[in-house]
């Protein structure tokens, strides 16, 4: 939209409109992307500014003390609104505020950050600061008037992107807004009113692209095996990695892990490798992977856990290989079917157009994203809750699609279709933990045949596997899927009974519209049943908040609990009607073959969507049933709310090893479990025994790494332990004296949000007295964004909780010292960790200790990044040294330095260990 514009930020006493106050405000007027006036003041509340606000914006109580209340400016703010659109960032809490006081009651609004989910699919983040850093908008620290004018800059840039795509790509995303009541409505009709692309030019269709390899044939009986001398020659000095790789120097446990991997895969060994932090492991098995995959014309599977190993591996690692193999080596990704975009079922929503606000937005989302040229991998895209929701009935994961099916139908243009031919033919295959299981449960309809495998970062495999096998279902999931269903006017249903109007012998129409009719007035009633279930699951998880507690897990004793009666009560309703539709959906799917001679419009595709609809009700009944009141043995059942009316249940499993056991360990040939964190207390015991793995040969390789000369490791001796009185203050005082010795350079891990915010909320001002900003995950802030924010800044201190404590790099002067607030336990009332530990004869020993000794070591692993890295690891929990098991957690460290003293004496020993030459 063009003329005059109104961007504007409020900054607040707190979220909650009905309470808390404004205490800044900052507006700016913008006319056609030129900012031409400015207004700004600070508020004077009525009630106290929080820490936590004054940590997060600047703005301290005195700030504010001589500045006016907001009564007499409202004159002046309405007269500078105007009846102008406005703009703002997350507008309905800006807005919000506004209309409290009576302005912006008619004035059109502009949401930058829904504007951005349209027309920015790819974005990594979708926060103010994320977006103006992606296109390049300075943004100044978090005030008012910085914000607006940031605010107004980003709309300018999105309004001119909005008007370069395509006139009907817009006229279908302003038709499927109709009668939507979407706040962006009137920006897309009047960008489709100033569209700069030629009207000629059409929408970006899916390709089919020819593959130029034959898939692989994995009949070959005997294996061929890579020789000894052959690893010596890849990693030798003059060697091929050598040859290829600026100062490349041989490492003596790369080359020895290189060798256990080839022998591994000579003779079909099952192998655990610990590799030490340096050791380059990723080439170690690559290599050894590539040299035998090609010479054998077989597949090997490697999978990992973390994105960024999977980038690392496809754009750095695998093409290093490929030129020192010197051979025609082949490699893809693959993920699971629900990752793909499926052409087909796009097609179908964008003929019906959308039915909520979720779907307008996604469907808007894709049509952007495909323009872009994206490949309709979900990884490409990025989605919101609601939009997640969609995407998964849009999404490949369907199971009458068979490869033959979609190839007859879609002619190769299917986004999995295609990553399916390319893993076909690949001799290694990059994939991820969840699926390893999830794909072998189903018959690897996703993953191609393989008899091979290398799993890295494999210490994460059980938790990647729990993730992947677990179910979350809430009231709000299974409406949509009903509504999706829909009836005699709406859904499917409804779209199936409309193509077939016409179609059908009179007589076949009306017994078919009645067959649907029962079928809407069975689902009528369902859906106040369902309300009514969680409802009485609702009542009963608010029964245990009253104990204070916000997750709890349902167990045997709970369900015989007299509290949990009218939950079942409520369940035995619900059940005849899931089975009722069930039945009825299965009918009409056997009745769908006498209608094919009608040739109705994408029969076909009606004939799927019912079938998996079936599917479904099937599915979640089963769920549902073994919830409430027939509980499978080898599953965990869970009650969540993050507020009463967002009530949600949990479904995880209880033990991986039997299916580890199952699905990987009896059916393939060869498999390779390495991390740099396999072991605790010297032992690969607690992996083998939660993996199934005892029979693995366990082999530990140490690190190339000197931490006897890199890593100082200081335990204060007078801290008080966690809990305990003092022992807030101190760590506070020690991150905070740290900090300023270093001047900045500090990452901080914690164990949970509530200490990190606390923490960081004590010590971000005292820090900014010696010009130190804090970054920290407090306010949910995006974890890639603040690792970038941390490095870019000139001294700063990063805080993070448990996804810091690994796969985090930051080599080099930007970190000097990892602080550990406290041994990173398991919260004992996790619903899945409760569990298990039920199993153990000695939960503490057994399962506890072992559990967080490992991600111990990971959090240690974050400081020493590369052979000159220097640095040192402070431990705040004095655990360490008053209690028994202390000491596994210190004999489980690498060989360093190491210094117990006073807390005081901190900052003195880092600076004489950091300029010890």
């Amino acid at each position: 939209m063009r003329g005059s514009l109104i961007a504007f930020d409020v900054e607040t006493t707190g979220l909650d409109v009905k309470s808390d106050e404004i205490i800044e405000i900052g507006m700016v007027k913008l006319e056609n992307g030129k900012i031409i006036d400015r207004y700004v003041s600070l508020v004077k509340p009525s009630i106290p500014i929080p820490t936590d606000v004054t940590h997060l914006t600047g703005i301290h109580p005195e700030d504010v003390e001589d500045a006016p209340p907001l009564e007499p400016i409202l004159p002046r703010l309405a007269a500078f609104f105007g009846e102008a659109p406005v703009i703002a960032h997350n507008a309905s809490f800006d807005v919000g505020f506004m209309r409290k006081y009576g302005l912006l009651a008619a004035n059109p609004v502009i949401d930058t950050y829904e504007l951005a989910l349209a027309v920015m699919p790819s974005a990594p983040s979708y926060s103010l600061g994320g977006l103006t850093r992606i296109l390049g908008i300075e943004l100044e620290p978090h005030r008012a008037l910085a914000d607006a004018e940031a605010t107004a800059h980003l709309y300018w840039q999105l309004w001119r992107q909005a008007i370069q795509l395509p006139p009907s790509l817009l006229e279908e995303i302003v038709a499927g807004g109709a009668g939507l009541n979407w706040t962006l409505q009137h920006v897309f009709e009047q960008a489709l009113a100033e569209s700069r692309v030629s009207p000629a030019q059409a929408l970006t269709a899916f390709s089919a692209e020819p593959l130029s390899a034959k898939a692989l044939n994995l009949a070959q009986a005997a294996r061929d095996p890579v020789e000894s001398s052959a690893i010596d020659g890849m990693f030798a000095e003059e060697g091929a990695l050598g040859q290829i790789t600026p100062g490349y120097e041989e490492r003596e446990e790369q080359l020895v892990m290189a060798h256990q991997v080839s022998k591994a895969l000579n003779h079909g060994d099952r192998i655990m490798l610990e590799a030490g932090t340096g050791t380059g492991k990723s080439l170690a098995y690559l290599l050894p992977a590539a040299l035998w995959a090609v010479k054998n014309a077989q597949r090997i599977v490697v999978s990992t856990q973390t994105i960024n190993l999977q980038e690392q591996l496809l754009k750095n690692d695998i093409p290093l290989v490929k030129q020192a193999v010197n051979a025609d080596l082949r490699a893809a990704v693959m993920k699971g079917r629900g990752n793909y975009l499926c052409p087909r079922r796009l097609e179908t929503l964008r003929r019906r157009r959308p039915a909520s606000l979720d779907e307008l937005r996604t469907l808007a989302k894709i049509l952007v994203w495909l323009q872009n040229g994206a490949s309709g991998d979900k990884g490409e895209i990025t989605l919101r809750a609601g939009e997640a929701r969609v995407w998964t009935r849009l999404s490949a994961q369907d199971q009458d699609c068979t490869a033959h099916r979609c190839a007859a139908l879609m002619k190769g243009v299917c986004p999995y279709y295609k990553a399916r031919q390319q893993a076909e033919t690949a001799h290694i295959v990059i994939a991820n933990h969840a699926l390893l299981i999830a794909d072998a449960k189903i018959e690897n309809r996703a993953l191609p045949e393989y008899a091979n495998l290398i799993i890295d970062e494999a210490h994460q495999l059980e938790e990647a596997i729990t993730q992947g096998l677990s179910r979350q279902i809430d009231q709000q999931f299974v409406m949509a899927q009903l509504n999706e269903l829909g009836g005699t006017k709406s859904g499917l249903l409804g779209e199936f009974l409309a193509a077939a109007r016409g179609q059908l012998p009179d007589k076949a129409f009306l017994n078919l519209e009645a067959f649907i009719q029962n079928i809407d007035d069975v689902l009528k009633e369902m859906r106040g049943q369902i309300r009514l279930y969680f409802q009485a699951l609702r009542d009963f998880f608010l029964n245990l908040r009253h104990q204070g507690k916000y997750q709890t897990r349902l167990s045997d004793k709970q369900r015989d609990d007299g509290s949990f009666v009218p939950v079942q009560a409520a369940w035995k309703s619900l059940s005849r009607f899931f089975l009722g539709v069930a039945d009825g959906i299965a009918d009409l799917s056997e009745a769908l073959p006498r209608y094919k001679k009608y040739e109705l419009p994408n029969f076909d595709d009606y004939s799927s969507a019912f079938k998996a609809h079936g599917r479904f009700l099937n599915d979640l009944h089963e769920q549902l049933d073994q919830f409430t009141q027939a509980p499978a043995s080898n599953a965990i059942y869970a009650v969540s709310a993050s507020r009463p009316d967002l009530l949600r249940i949990h479904i995880s499993p209880l033990h991986i090893g039997p299916m580890m056991d199952d699905y990987l360990n009896q059916r393939k040939e060869s498999i390779i479990l390495t991390s740099a964190t396999l072991r605790t207390s010297s032992s690969f015991d607690h992996i083998k025994a939660r993996l199934y793995g005892e029979d693995y040969e366990s082999i530990a390789l140490g690190s190339p790494f000197d931490y006897e000369r890199s890593t100082l490791l200081y335990v204060p001796d007078d801290i008080p332990e966690p809990n305990r009185r003092g022992y807030q203050k101190m760590l506070e005082q020690g991150i905070i004296e740290l900090a300023a010795a270093l001047e900045g350079r500090v990452m901080a891990l914690f164990t949970s949000y509530a200490q990190l915010r606390e923490t960081a909320k004590a010590i971000a001002p005292r820090l900014k007295l010696g010009d130190i900003i804090v970054c920290d995950q407090s306010f949910g802030a995006n974890r890639d964004l603040l690792l970038e924010n941390f490095k870019a800044a000139e001294k700063a201190v990063l805080m993070g909780t448990r996804s810091f404590w690994e796969g985090v790099d930051i080599p080099g002067d930007d970190l000097s010292a990892v602080v550990i607030a406290r041994l990173p336990f398991a919260v004992p009332s996790d619903p899945i960790f409760a569990a298990r530990s039920e199993t153990y004869a000695d939960p503490f020993q057994q399962y506890a200790l072992p559990d967080a000794i490992l991600r111990f070591r990971q959090g240690f692993g974050r400081l020493i990044r590369s052979q000159s890295d220097r640095g040192l690891v402070v431990i705040l929990d004095s655990r360490v040294i008053t209690k028994s098991y202390g000491k596994s957690f210190l004999d489980s460290l690498p060989d360093c330095a190491r210094q117990y003293g006073a807390l005081d004496n901190l900052p003195r020993a880092a600076l004489n260990w950091l300029n010890k030459t």
